[in-house]
């Protein structure tokens, strides 16, 4: 039943009680606060190792925090209620202390140490981001922080505040997740969810604490349970719009920005990590000493085949040495995927025991590592290559994957190389390089492909030298140089230490980007089927840079002297299976892979994926306009002739508020037709004394007057009217407002009074 009730008299009229600052919150706001604060979180956790937890994590603390901050701020001021939260995320660090322990000693130790450097840890491991207290402080505090913030804003009445916090950690969260998690289309979803539910109730309470003028005509529904009628619609609407935007944001974002090939930047790149282990050891020097004794056990390895094992990879040269690469960064047991991809791959594990003889603090791996068992792993993805962060690997036992290649010289003959400048140091040679370097080049590798070219280089070494364990070390310039010979000579001999360098003299003498690396044969197997790696297992080789594909391997060491291949001993020094193959193997011409720069791929979807979503984006684009139609309709053609004519009202008053013109809360109806007439133009003036005055007078005499109601005919002419009137103030606006006029979904959301 409808209740027209007319004000009271100036004489009667009570002061109207102010509402209580501010009035408790629903579920609802709640609910949108939360969201806003978790979608940071929600952002960042795929950044990490595992993901799964920090998936829970966050989301908890921003439940909480929103839910404690609003608690307190009823009995208390902001800032008593900020300082009296702080402890719990405090405790929540600590415990992760616990659980996951960071490099502080002790749980007060740890979280101190977590919560001073956090950021610091976060940037200077490795990616994806180990699951530790020191990398979990920094998230955990800012989500905190986040979700009080953005209670605090509302509870002030900065209702458009609120959502400000929740921006700025989902902003935070992608640009410090880089290029190593997926886009956080789900999160920004989230928050769009957040920002449709916060203003949906921002708008409600508007209605509902609005005060009326004296002179205002009250409309009361009554309906069972005293609830509102427009309550579950503006639900329905709120829900409808939530989930259109939701869905847009997540499977549209995807499709919109699927051609787009910007590449995110990675923060960590402008912090330089602070350890390098052991710069001044270089394992080169070790191999013509474990040439010359070559039975000594070092490590032993179980693995379902026989595996070759990366040690160490050396990329710059000072004349008279190779220094290890540096740039590790702390890490978890999952390690990042190569990139580029390597051709081929296959995924190999084993288990690895390191004898005590083994120096430095470099862990053996398979391939391109991709999970390893040690317990405080330090990982460079410039040299694919492992460290103990504990100190020296001696005596360590663990399990490793990684992922072997399939190097086949079909694919490889066009590939070109790198034209960045960061390349540029593994092309660098030092003043005082001998002249043979390049009478070598010349000769050999003046023409063809780069990967002709480097192939030459190897196949030069190969058959022009000799290997000889008896060779002194040393791989500087000096050394190199008394062992190369000018094409068509007899070459000297040497170990792999001096082949290896030589050949990435040769390489960077020719232009190639090129550099060292240090590891293991597979070892002799014994009789438990485990294989025992020896001094004479160890080797080097080379390694050259292609667009596309990576650092190809190229075997440089000649045959033991008196033979012609390196397929001597088992424990004679030679390169591992993987770094021989890109020169040795066949292509199969039905199996190839394509090389080509190395580029993100756009996330694929299936063929139904774009007509779908695409249908999805249409329908959420109409159904606004669908749904202010029928609403339009309804209030214009259904119901009494007094409902009728009280519906043509409310349309003429969301018509003004579209046009920015909302009607103060103490205007009349006189009032309000006057501003309405006021926004029209001179040549709509005519009918608008006419349509908008016997509307005017109707809704006066439905509220006021006693005597006979409004008859159908009446109705429908005031509702023809009305339509006339809202034509003509759409007409009269911009084109951009008369374009989206029907599309703006807050008529919607606006309570009818």
């Amino acid at each position: 039943m409808v209740t027209l009730t007319p004000p009271p008299r100036a004489e009667e009229a009570p002061v109207a009680p102010a509402p209580p600052d501010p009035p408790p919150e629903g579920i609802p706001v709640a609910a949108g606060l939360v969201m806003a604060a978790a979608a940071g979180g929600i952002a960042v956790a795929p950044g990490y190792a595992d993901p799964a937890p920090v998936h829970v994590l966050l989301p908890a603390c921003a439940l909480l925090s929103v839910v404690v901050t609003l608690l307190l701020r009823r009995r208390t001021s902001a800032l008593r209620t900020a300082l009296a939260g702080l402890p719990l995320p405090l405790a929540v660090v600590a415990a992760c202390s616990v659980w996951v322990p960071g490099e502080g000693t002790g749980v007060l130790g740890s979280t101190v140490e977590a919560v001073l450097h956090s950021g610091a840890r976060i940037l200077t491991s490795a990616a994806p981001t180990p699951l530790n207290a020191d990398t979990l402080a920094l998230p955990v505090l800012a989500t905190w922080l986040t979700g009080a913030a953005s209670a605090l804003a509302w509870r002030g009445r900065r209702r458009a505040l609120a959502l400000l916090p929740g921006l700025l950690l989902l902003v935070g969260a992608v640009v410090l997740n880089g290029p190593v998690a997926p886009p956080g289309f789900p999160a920004i979803g989230l928050l769009t969810v957040s920002s449709v539910i916060l203003m949906s109730a921002s708008r409600e309470e508007h209605d509902r604490g609005a005060p009326a003028g004296r002179t205002a005509l009250s409309v009361e529904v009554d309906t069972p349970g005293g609830t509102p009628p427009g309550r579950p619609r503006r639900v329905l609407v709120t829900g409808v719009i939530a989930v259109l935007t939701a869905t847009a944001t997540v499977y549209g974002g995807p499709v919109l920005l699927a051609g787009w090939d910007a590449e995110p930047g990675d923060p960590r790149t402008v912090v330089s990590p602070p350890m390098d282990p052991q710069a001044a050891l270089n394992p080169l020097v070790y191999l013509s000493g474990w040439a010359a004794d070559p039975d000594e056990p070092l490590l032993t390895v179980a693995a379902d085949e026989p595996v070759s094992l990366r040690w160490v990879t050396l990329s710059d040269f000072t004349g008279t040495t190779w220094l290890p690469e540096g740039g590790y960064r702390a890490a978890g047991q999952e390690l990042p995927e190569p990139v580029p991809p390597l051709p081929h791959a296959t995924g190999v594990s084993a288990e690895i025991t390191v004898g005590e003889d083994l120096p430095g603090s470099w862990a053996p791996v398979v391939g391109a590592p991709r999970r390893i068992g040690l317990p405080s792993p330090g990982y460079s993805a410039l040299s694919g290559t492992v460290v103990n962060m504990d100190g020296a690997v001696a005596g360590a036992r663990y399990q490793v994957t990684g992922d072997v290649a399939d190097w086949r010289p079909g694919e490889l003959a066009g590939a070109s190389t790198p034209a960045d400048e960061i390349f540029d140091r593994y092309r660098e040679l030092p003043a005082g390089a001998p002249s043979v370097l390049n009478d070598v080049v010349a000769a050999v590798a003046s023409e063809g492909s780069p990967y002709q070219r480097a192939s030459a280089l190897a196949e030069y070494l190969r058959r022009s030298h000799r290997f000889d364990p008896e060779t002194p070390g040393g791989h500087g310039y000096a050394n190199v140089a008394a062992v190369l010979a000018p094409p068509g000579a007899e070459g000297g001999a040497g170990t792999s230490e001096q082949f290896a360098s030589a050949f990435a003299m040769l390489a960077r003498a020719a232009g190639l980007p090129s550099r060292v690396a240090v590891g293991f044969g597979a070892g002799t197997e014994d009789a438990g089927g485990t294989r025992t790696v020896r001094t004479g297992d160890a080797v080097a080789w080379g390694e050259v840079y292609f667009d596309g594909v990576g650092w190809v391997p190229f075997a440089v060491t000649p045959g033991e002297e008196g033979g012609d291949d390196a397929s001597g001993s088992a424990r004679s020094e030679r390169t591992p299976e993987g770094a021989d193959s890109a020169q040795d193997q066949v292509l199969p011409e039905d199996d190839a892979h394509d090389v080509a720069a190395p580029r993100r791929e756009p996330e694929r979807f299936p063929v139904w994926g774009v007509p779908a979503i695409a249908g999805g984006l249409l329908a959420a684009v109409l159904a606004v306009p669908a749904l202010r139609l029928a609403r339009s309709g309804r209030r214009l053609r259904a119901g009494t002739p007094e409902r009728r004519v009280l519906g043509a009202w409310h349309e003429l008053r969301d018509g003004l508020r579209l046009c920015a013109s909302e009607p103060p809360p103490g205007h009349t109806v006189s009032d309000t037709v006057a501003l309405a007439r006021s926004l029209l133009p001179e040549t709509a003036q005519a009918w608008a004394h006419v349509d908008l005055g016997r509307l005017g007078r109707t809704v006066n005499g439905i509220g006021f007057a006693a005597g006979p109601g409004v008859t159908g005919e009446q109705a429908a002419s005031i509702a023809e009217g009305v339509r006339r009137q809202l034509r003509a103030l759409r007409l009269s606006r911009s084109r951009t407002r008369r374009l989206t006029w029907w599309f703006d979904p807050r008529p919607l959301l606006w309570r009818e009074r």
